[in-house]
């Protein structure tokens, strides 16, 4: 079977950054879509819209959290992509599916999701939905750690559980034969950019979290943050994806909004789950981490208790053909799966 790979155009990250690579912005065109929400537009884009707007661009905005992204004005040249994951997985989608050039910025080094062609789909009570994948990922991917720096602690530390999995699931697709998101086997490339995210992850991980606490922009912040986004966005997407993101998609796709955690909050008890099956050996050192982290480590601590009919229904979602433990290979039956689920009430 063929090996296949998958990046951005370009990653750019640094202190300032924002400000320092406003010009490389223009050479994506000078008609552009903003996607962003409420809170991040008052934060940093507004001034960086005003920023592209005094250079000669011209600017249309939607804030996610107040109206329905309708397909890009005709003349619109880019999709900029400020923010979270609602705001980068519209505005990936809003680009990419129109052929339109891709610029993402993160507010927060909380998933891996900036660098990646793929975005997530949920409908509008949370529910997830699907994957959507697309022939290319952003062309640019802006990570200001000036403005990261200012996110609260958690979101890294999610992002930490998030860069965890990334090779947890590559190391099952990769020893079980399995495929990775392209439907390819994965390349040594992404299998060694999957365990370098691990190794800076276990290394400096704690340490990131206290700068991020102080305000400090030190060696941890800046080599977690690149961990976090780039390495794990690589990772994943071409090492693949295996049981704990079929699990984390599965517990959305039965609770929805009743879901109040973040997404590397229920990656981080979705990996235990996928260590249970896999590395029984390793459950308890990735337990104290995320305890340290203040991560949840059990679906009660994500204010989950599935019931036995919740629990079939988990199950089937998780070995749905399109997701990761189908494609990873791994050897487990549904009943065994639900049975390790009741081990993390």
């Amino acid at each position: 079977m063929e090996k296949l790979f998958v990046s951005p155009g370009m990653y750019i990250q640094g202190e300032d950054v924002l400000n320092t690579h406003l010009p490389k912005l223009l050479e994506f065109g000078t008609n552009g879509l903003v996607v962003t929400d409420s809170f991040v537009y008052q934060l940093i884009a507004k001034d960086l819209i005003n920023g592209l707007k005094k250079k000669g661009c011209k600017i249309e905005v939607c804030l996610v959290d107040q109206t329905q992204l309708s397909q890009p004005i005709i003349e619109t040249e880019f999709v900029l992509a400020i923010g979270g994951g609602r705001a980068i997985d519209q505005g990936k989608k809003a680009a990419l599916s129109n052929g339109l050039s891709c610029i993402v910025v993160p507010t927060a080094a909380s998933t891996d999701a900036p660098t990646s062609r793929i975005s997530v789909d949920y409908d509008e009570e949370g529910f997830f939905k699907k994957y959507d994948y697309f022939i290319q990922g952003p062309d640019l991917v802006i990570v200001d750690t000036q403005v990261l720096i200012n996110s609260p602690a958690h979101f890294l530390a999610a992002g930490i559980a998030d860069g965890l999995s990334t090779f947890v699931e590559a190391r099952t697709v990769w020893e079980n034969g399995g495929v990775n998101t392209l439907n390819a086997r994965p390349t040594i490339t992404a299998f060694a950019i999957a365990e370098k995210c691990r190794d800076i992850l276990l290394r400096y991980g704690e340490q990131a979290v206290r700068e991020n606490q102080q305000k400090t922009i030190g060696e941890a912040f800046n080599a977690v943050v690149e961990a976090n986004i780039l390495l794990s966005g690589l990772g994943f997407e071409s090492g693949g994806l295996s049981t704990a993101h079929a699990l984390h998609n599965a517990l959305t796709s039965v609770f929805g909004s009743a879901i109040k955690a973040s997404h590397g909050q229920i990656i981080a008890v979705t990996t235990l789950i996928h260590l249970e099956i896999d590395r029984p050996s390793e459950v308890a050192e990735y337990n104290q981490l995320f305890k340290r982290l203040q991560l949840p480590t059990t679906l009660s601590e994500l204010g989950l208790f599935p019931t036995e009919e919740q629990l079939l229904l988990i199950c089937n979602l998780a070995f749905s053909a399109d997701d990761g433990i189908v494609r990873s290979r791994v050897a487990v039956t549904k009943e065994e799966l639900k049975n390790v689920l009741k081990k993390y009430f």
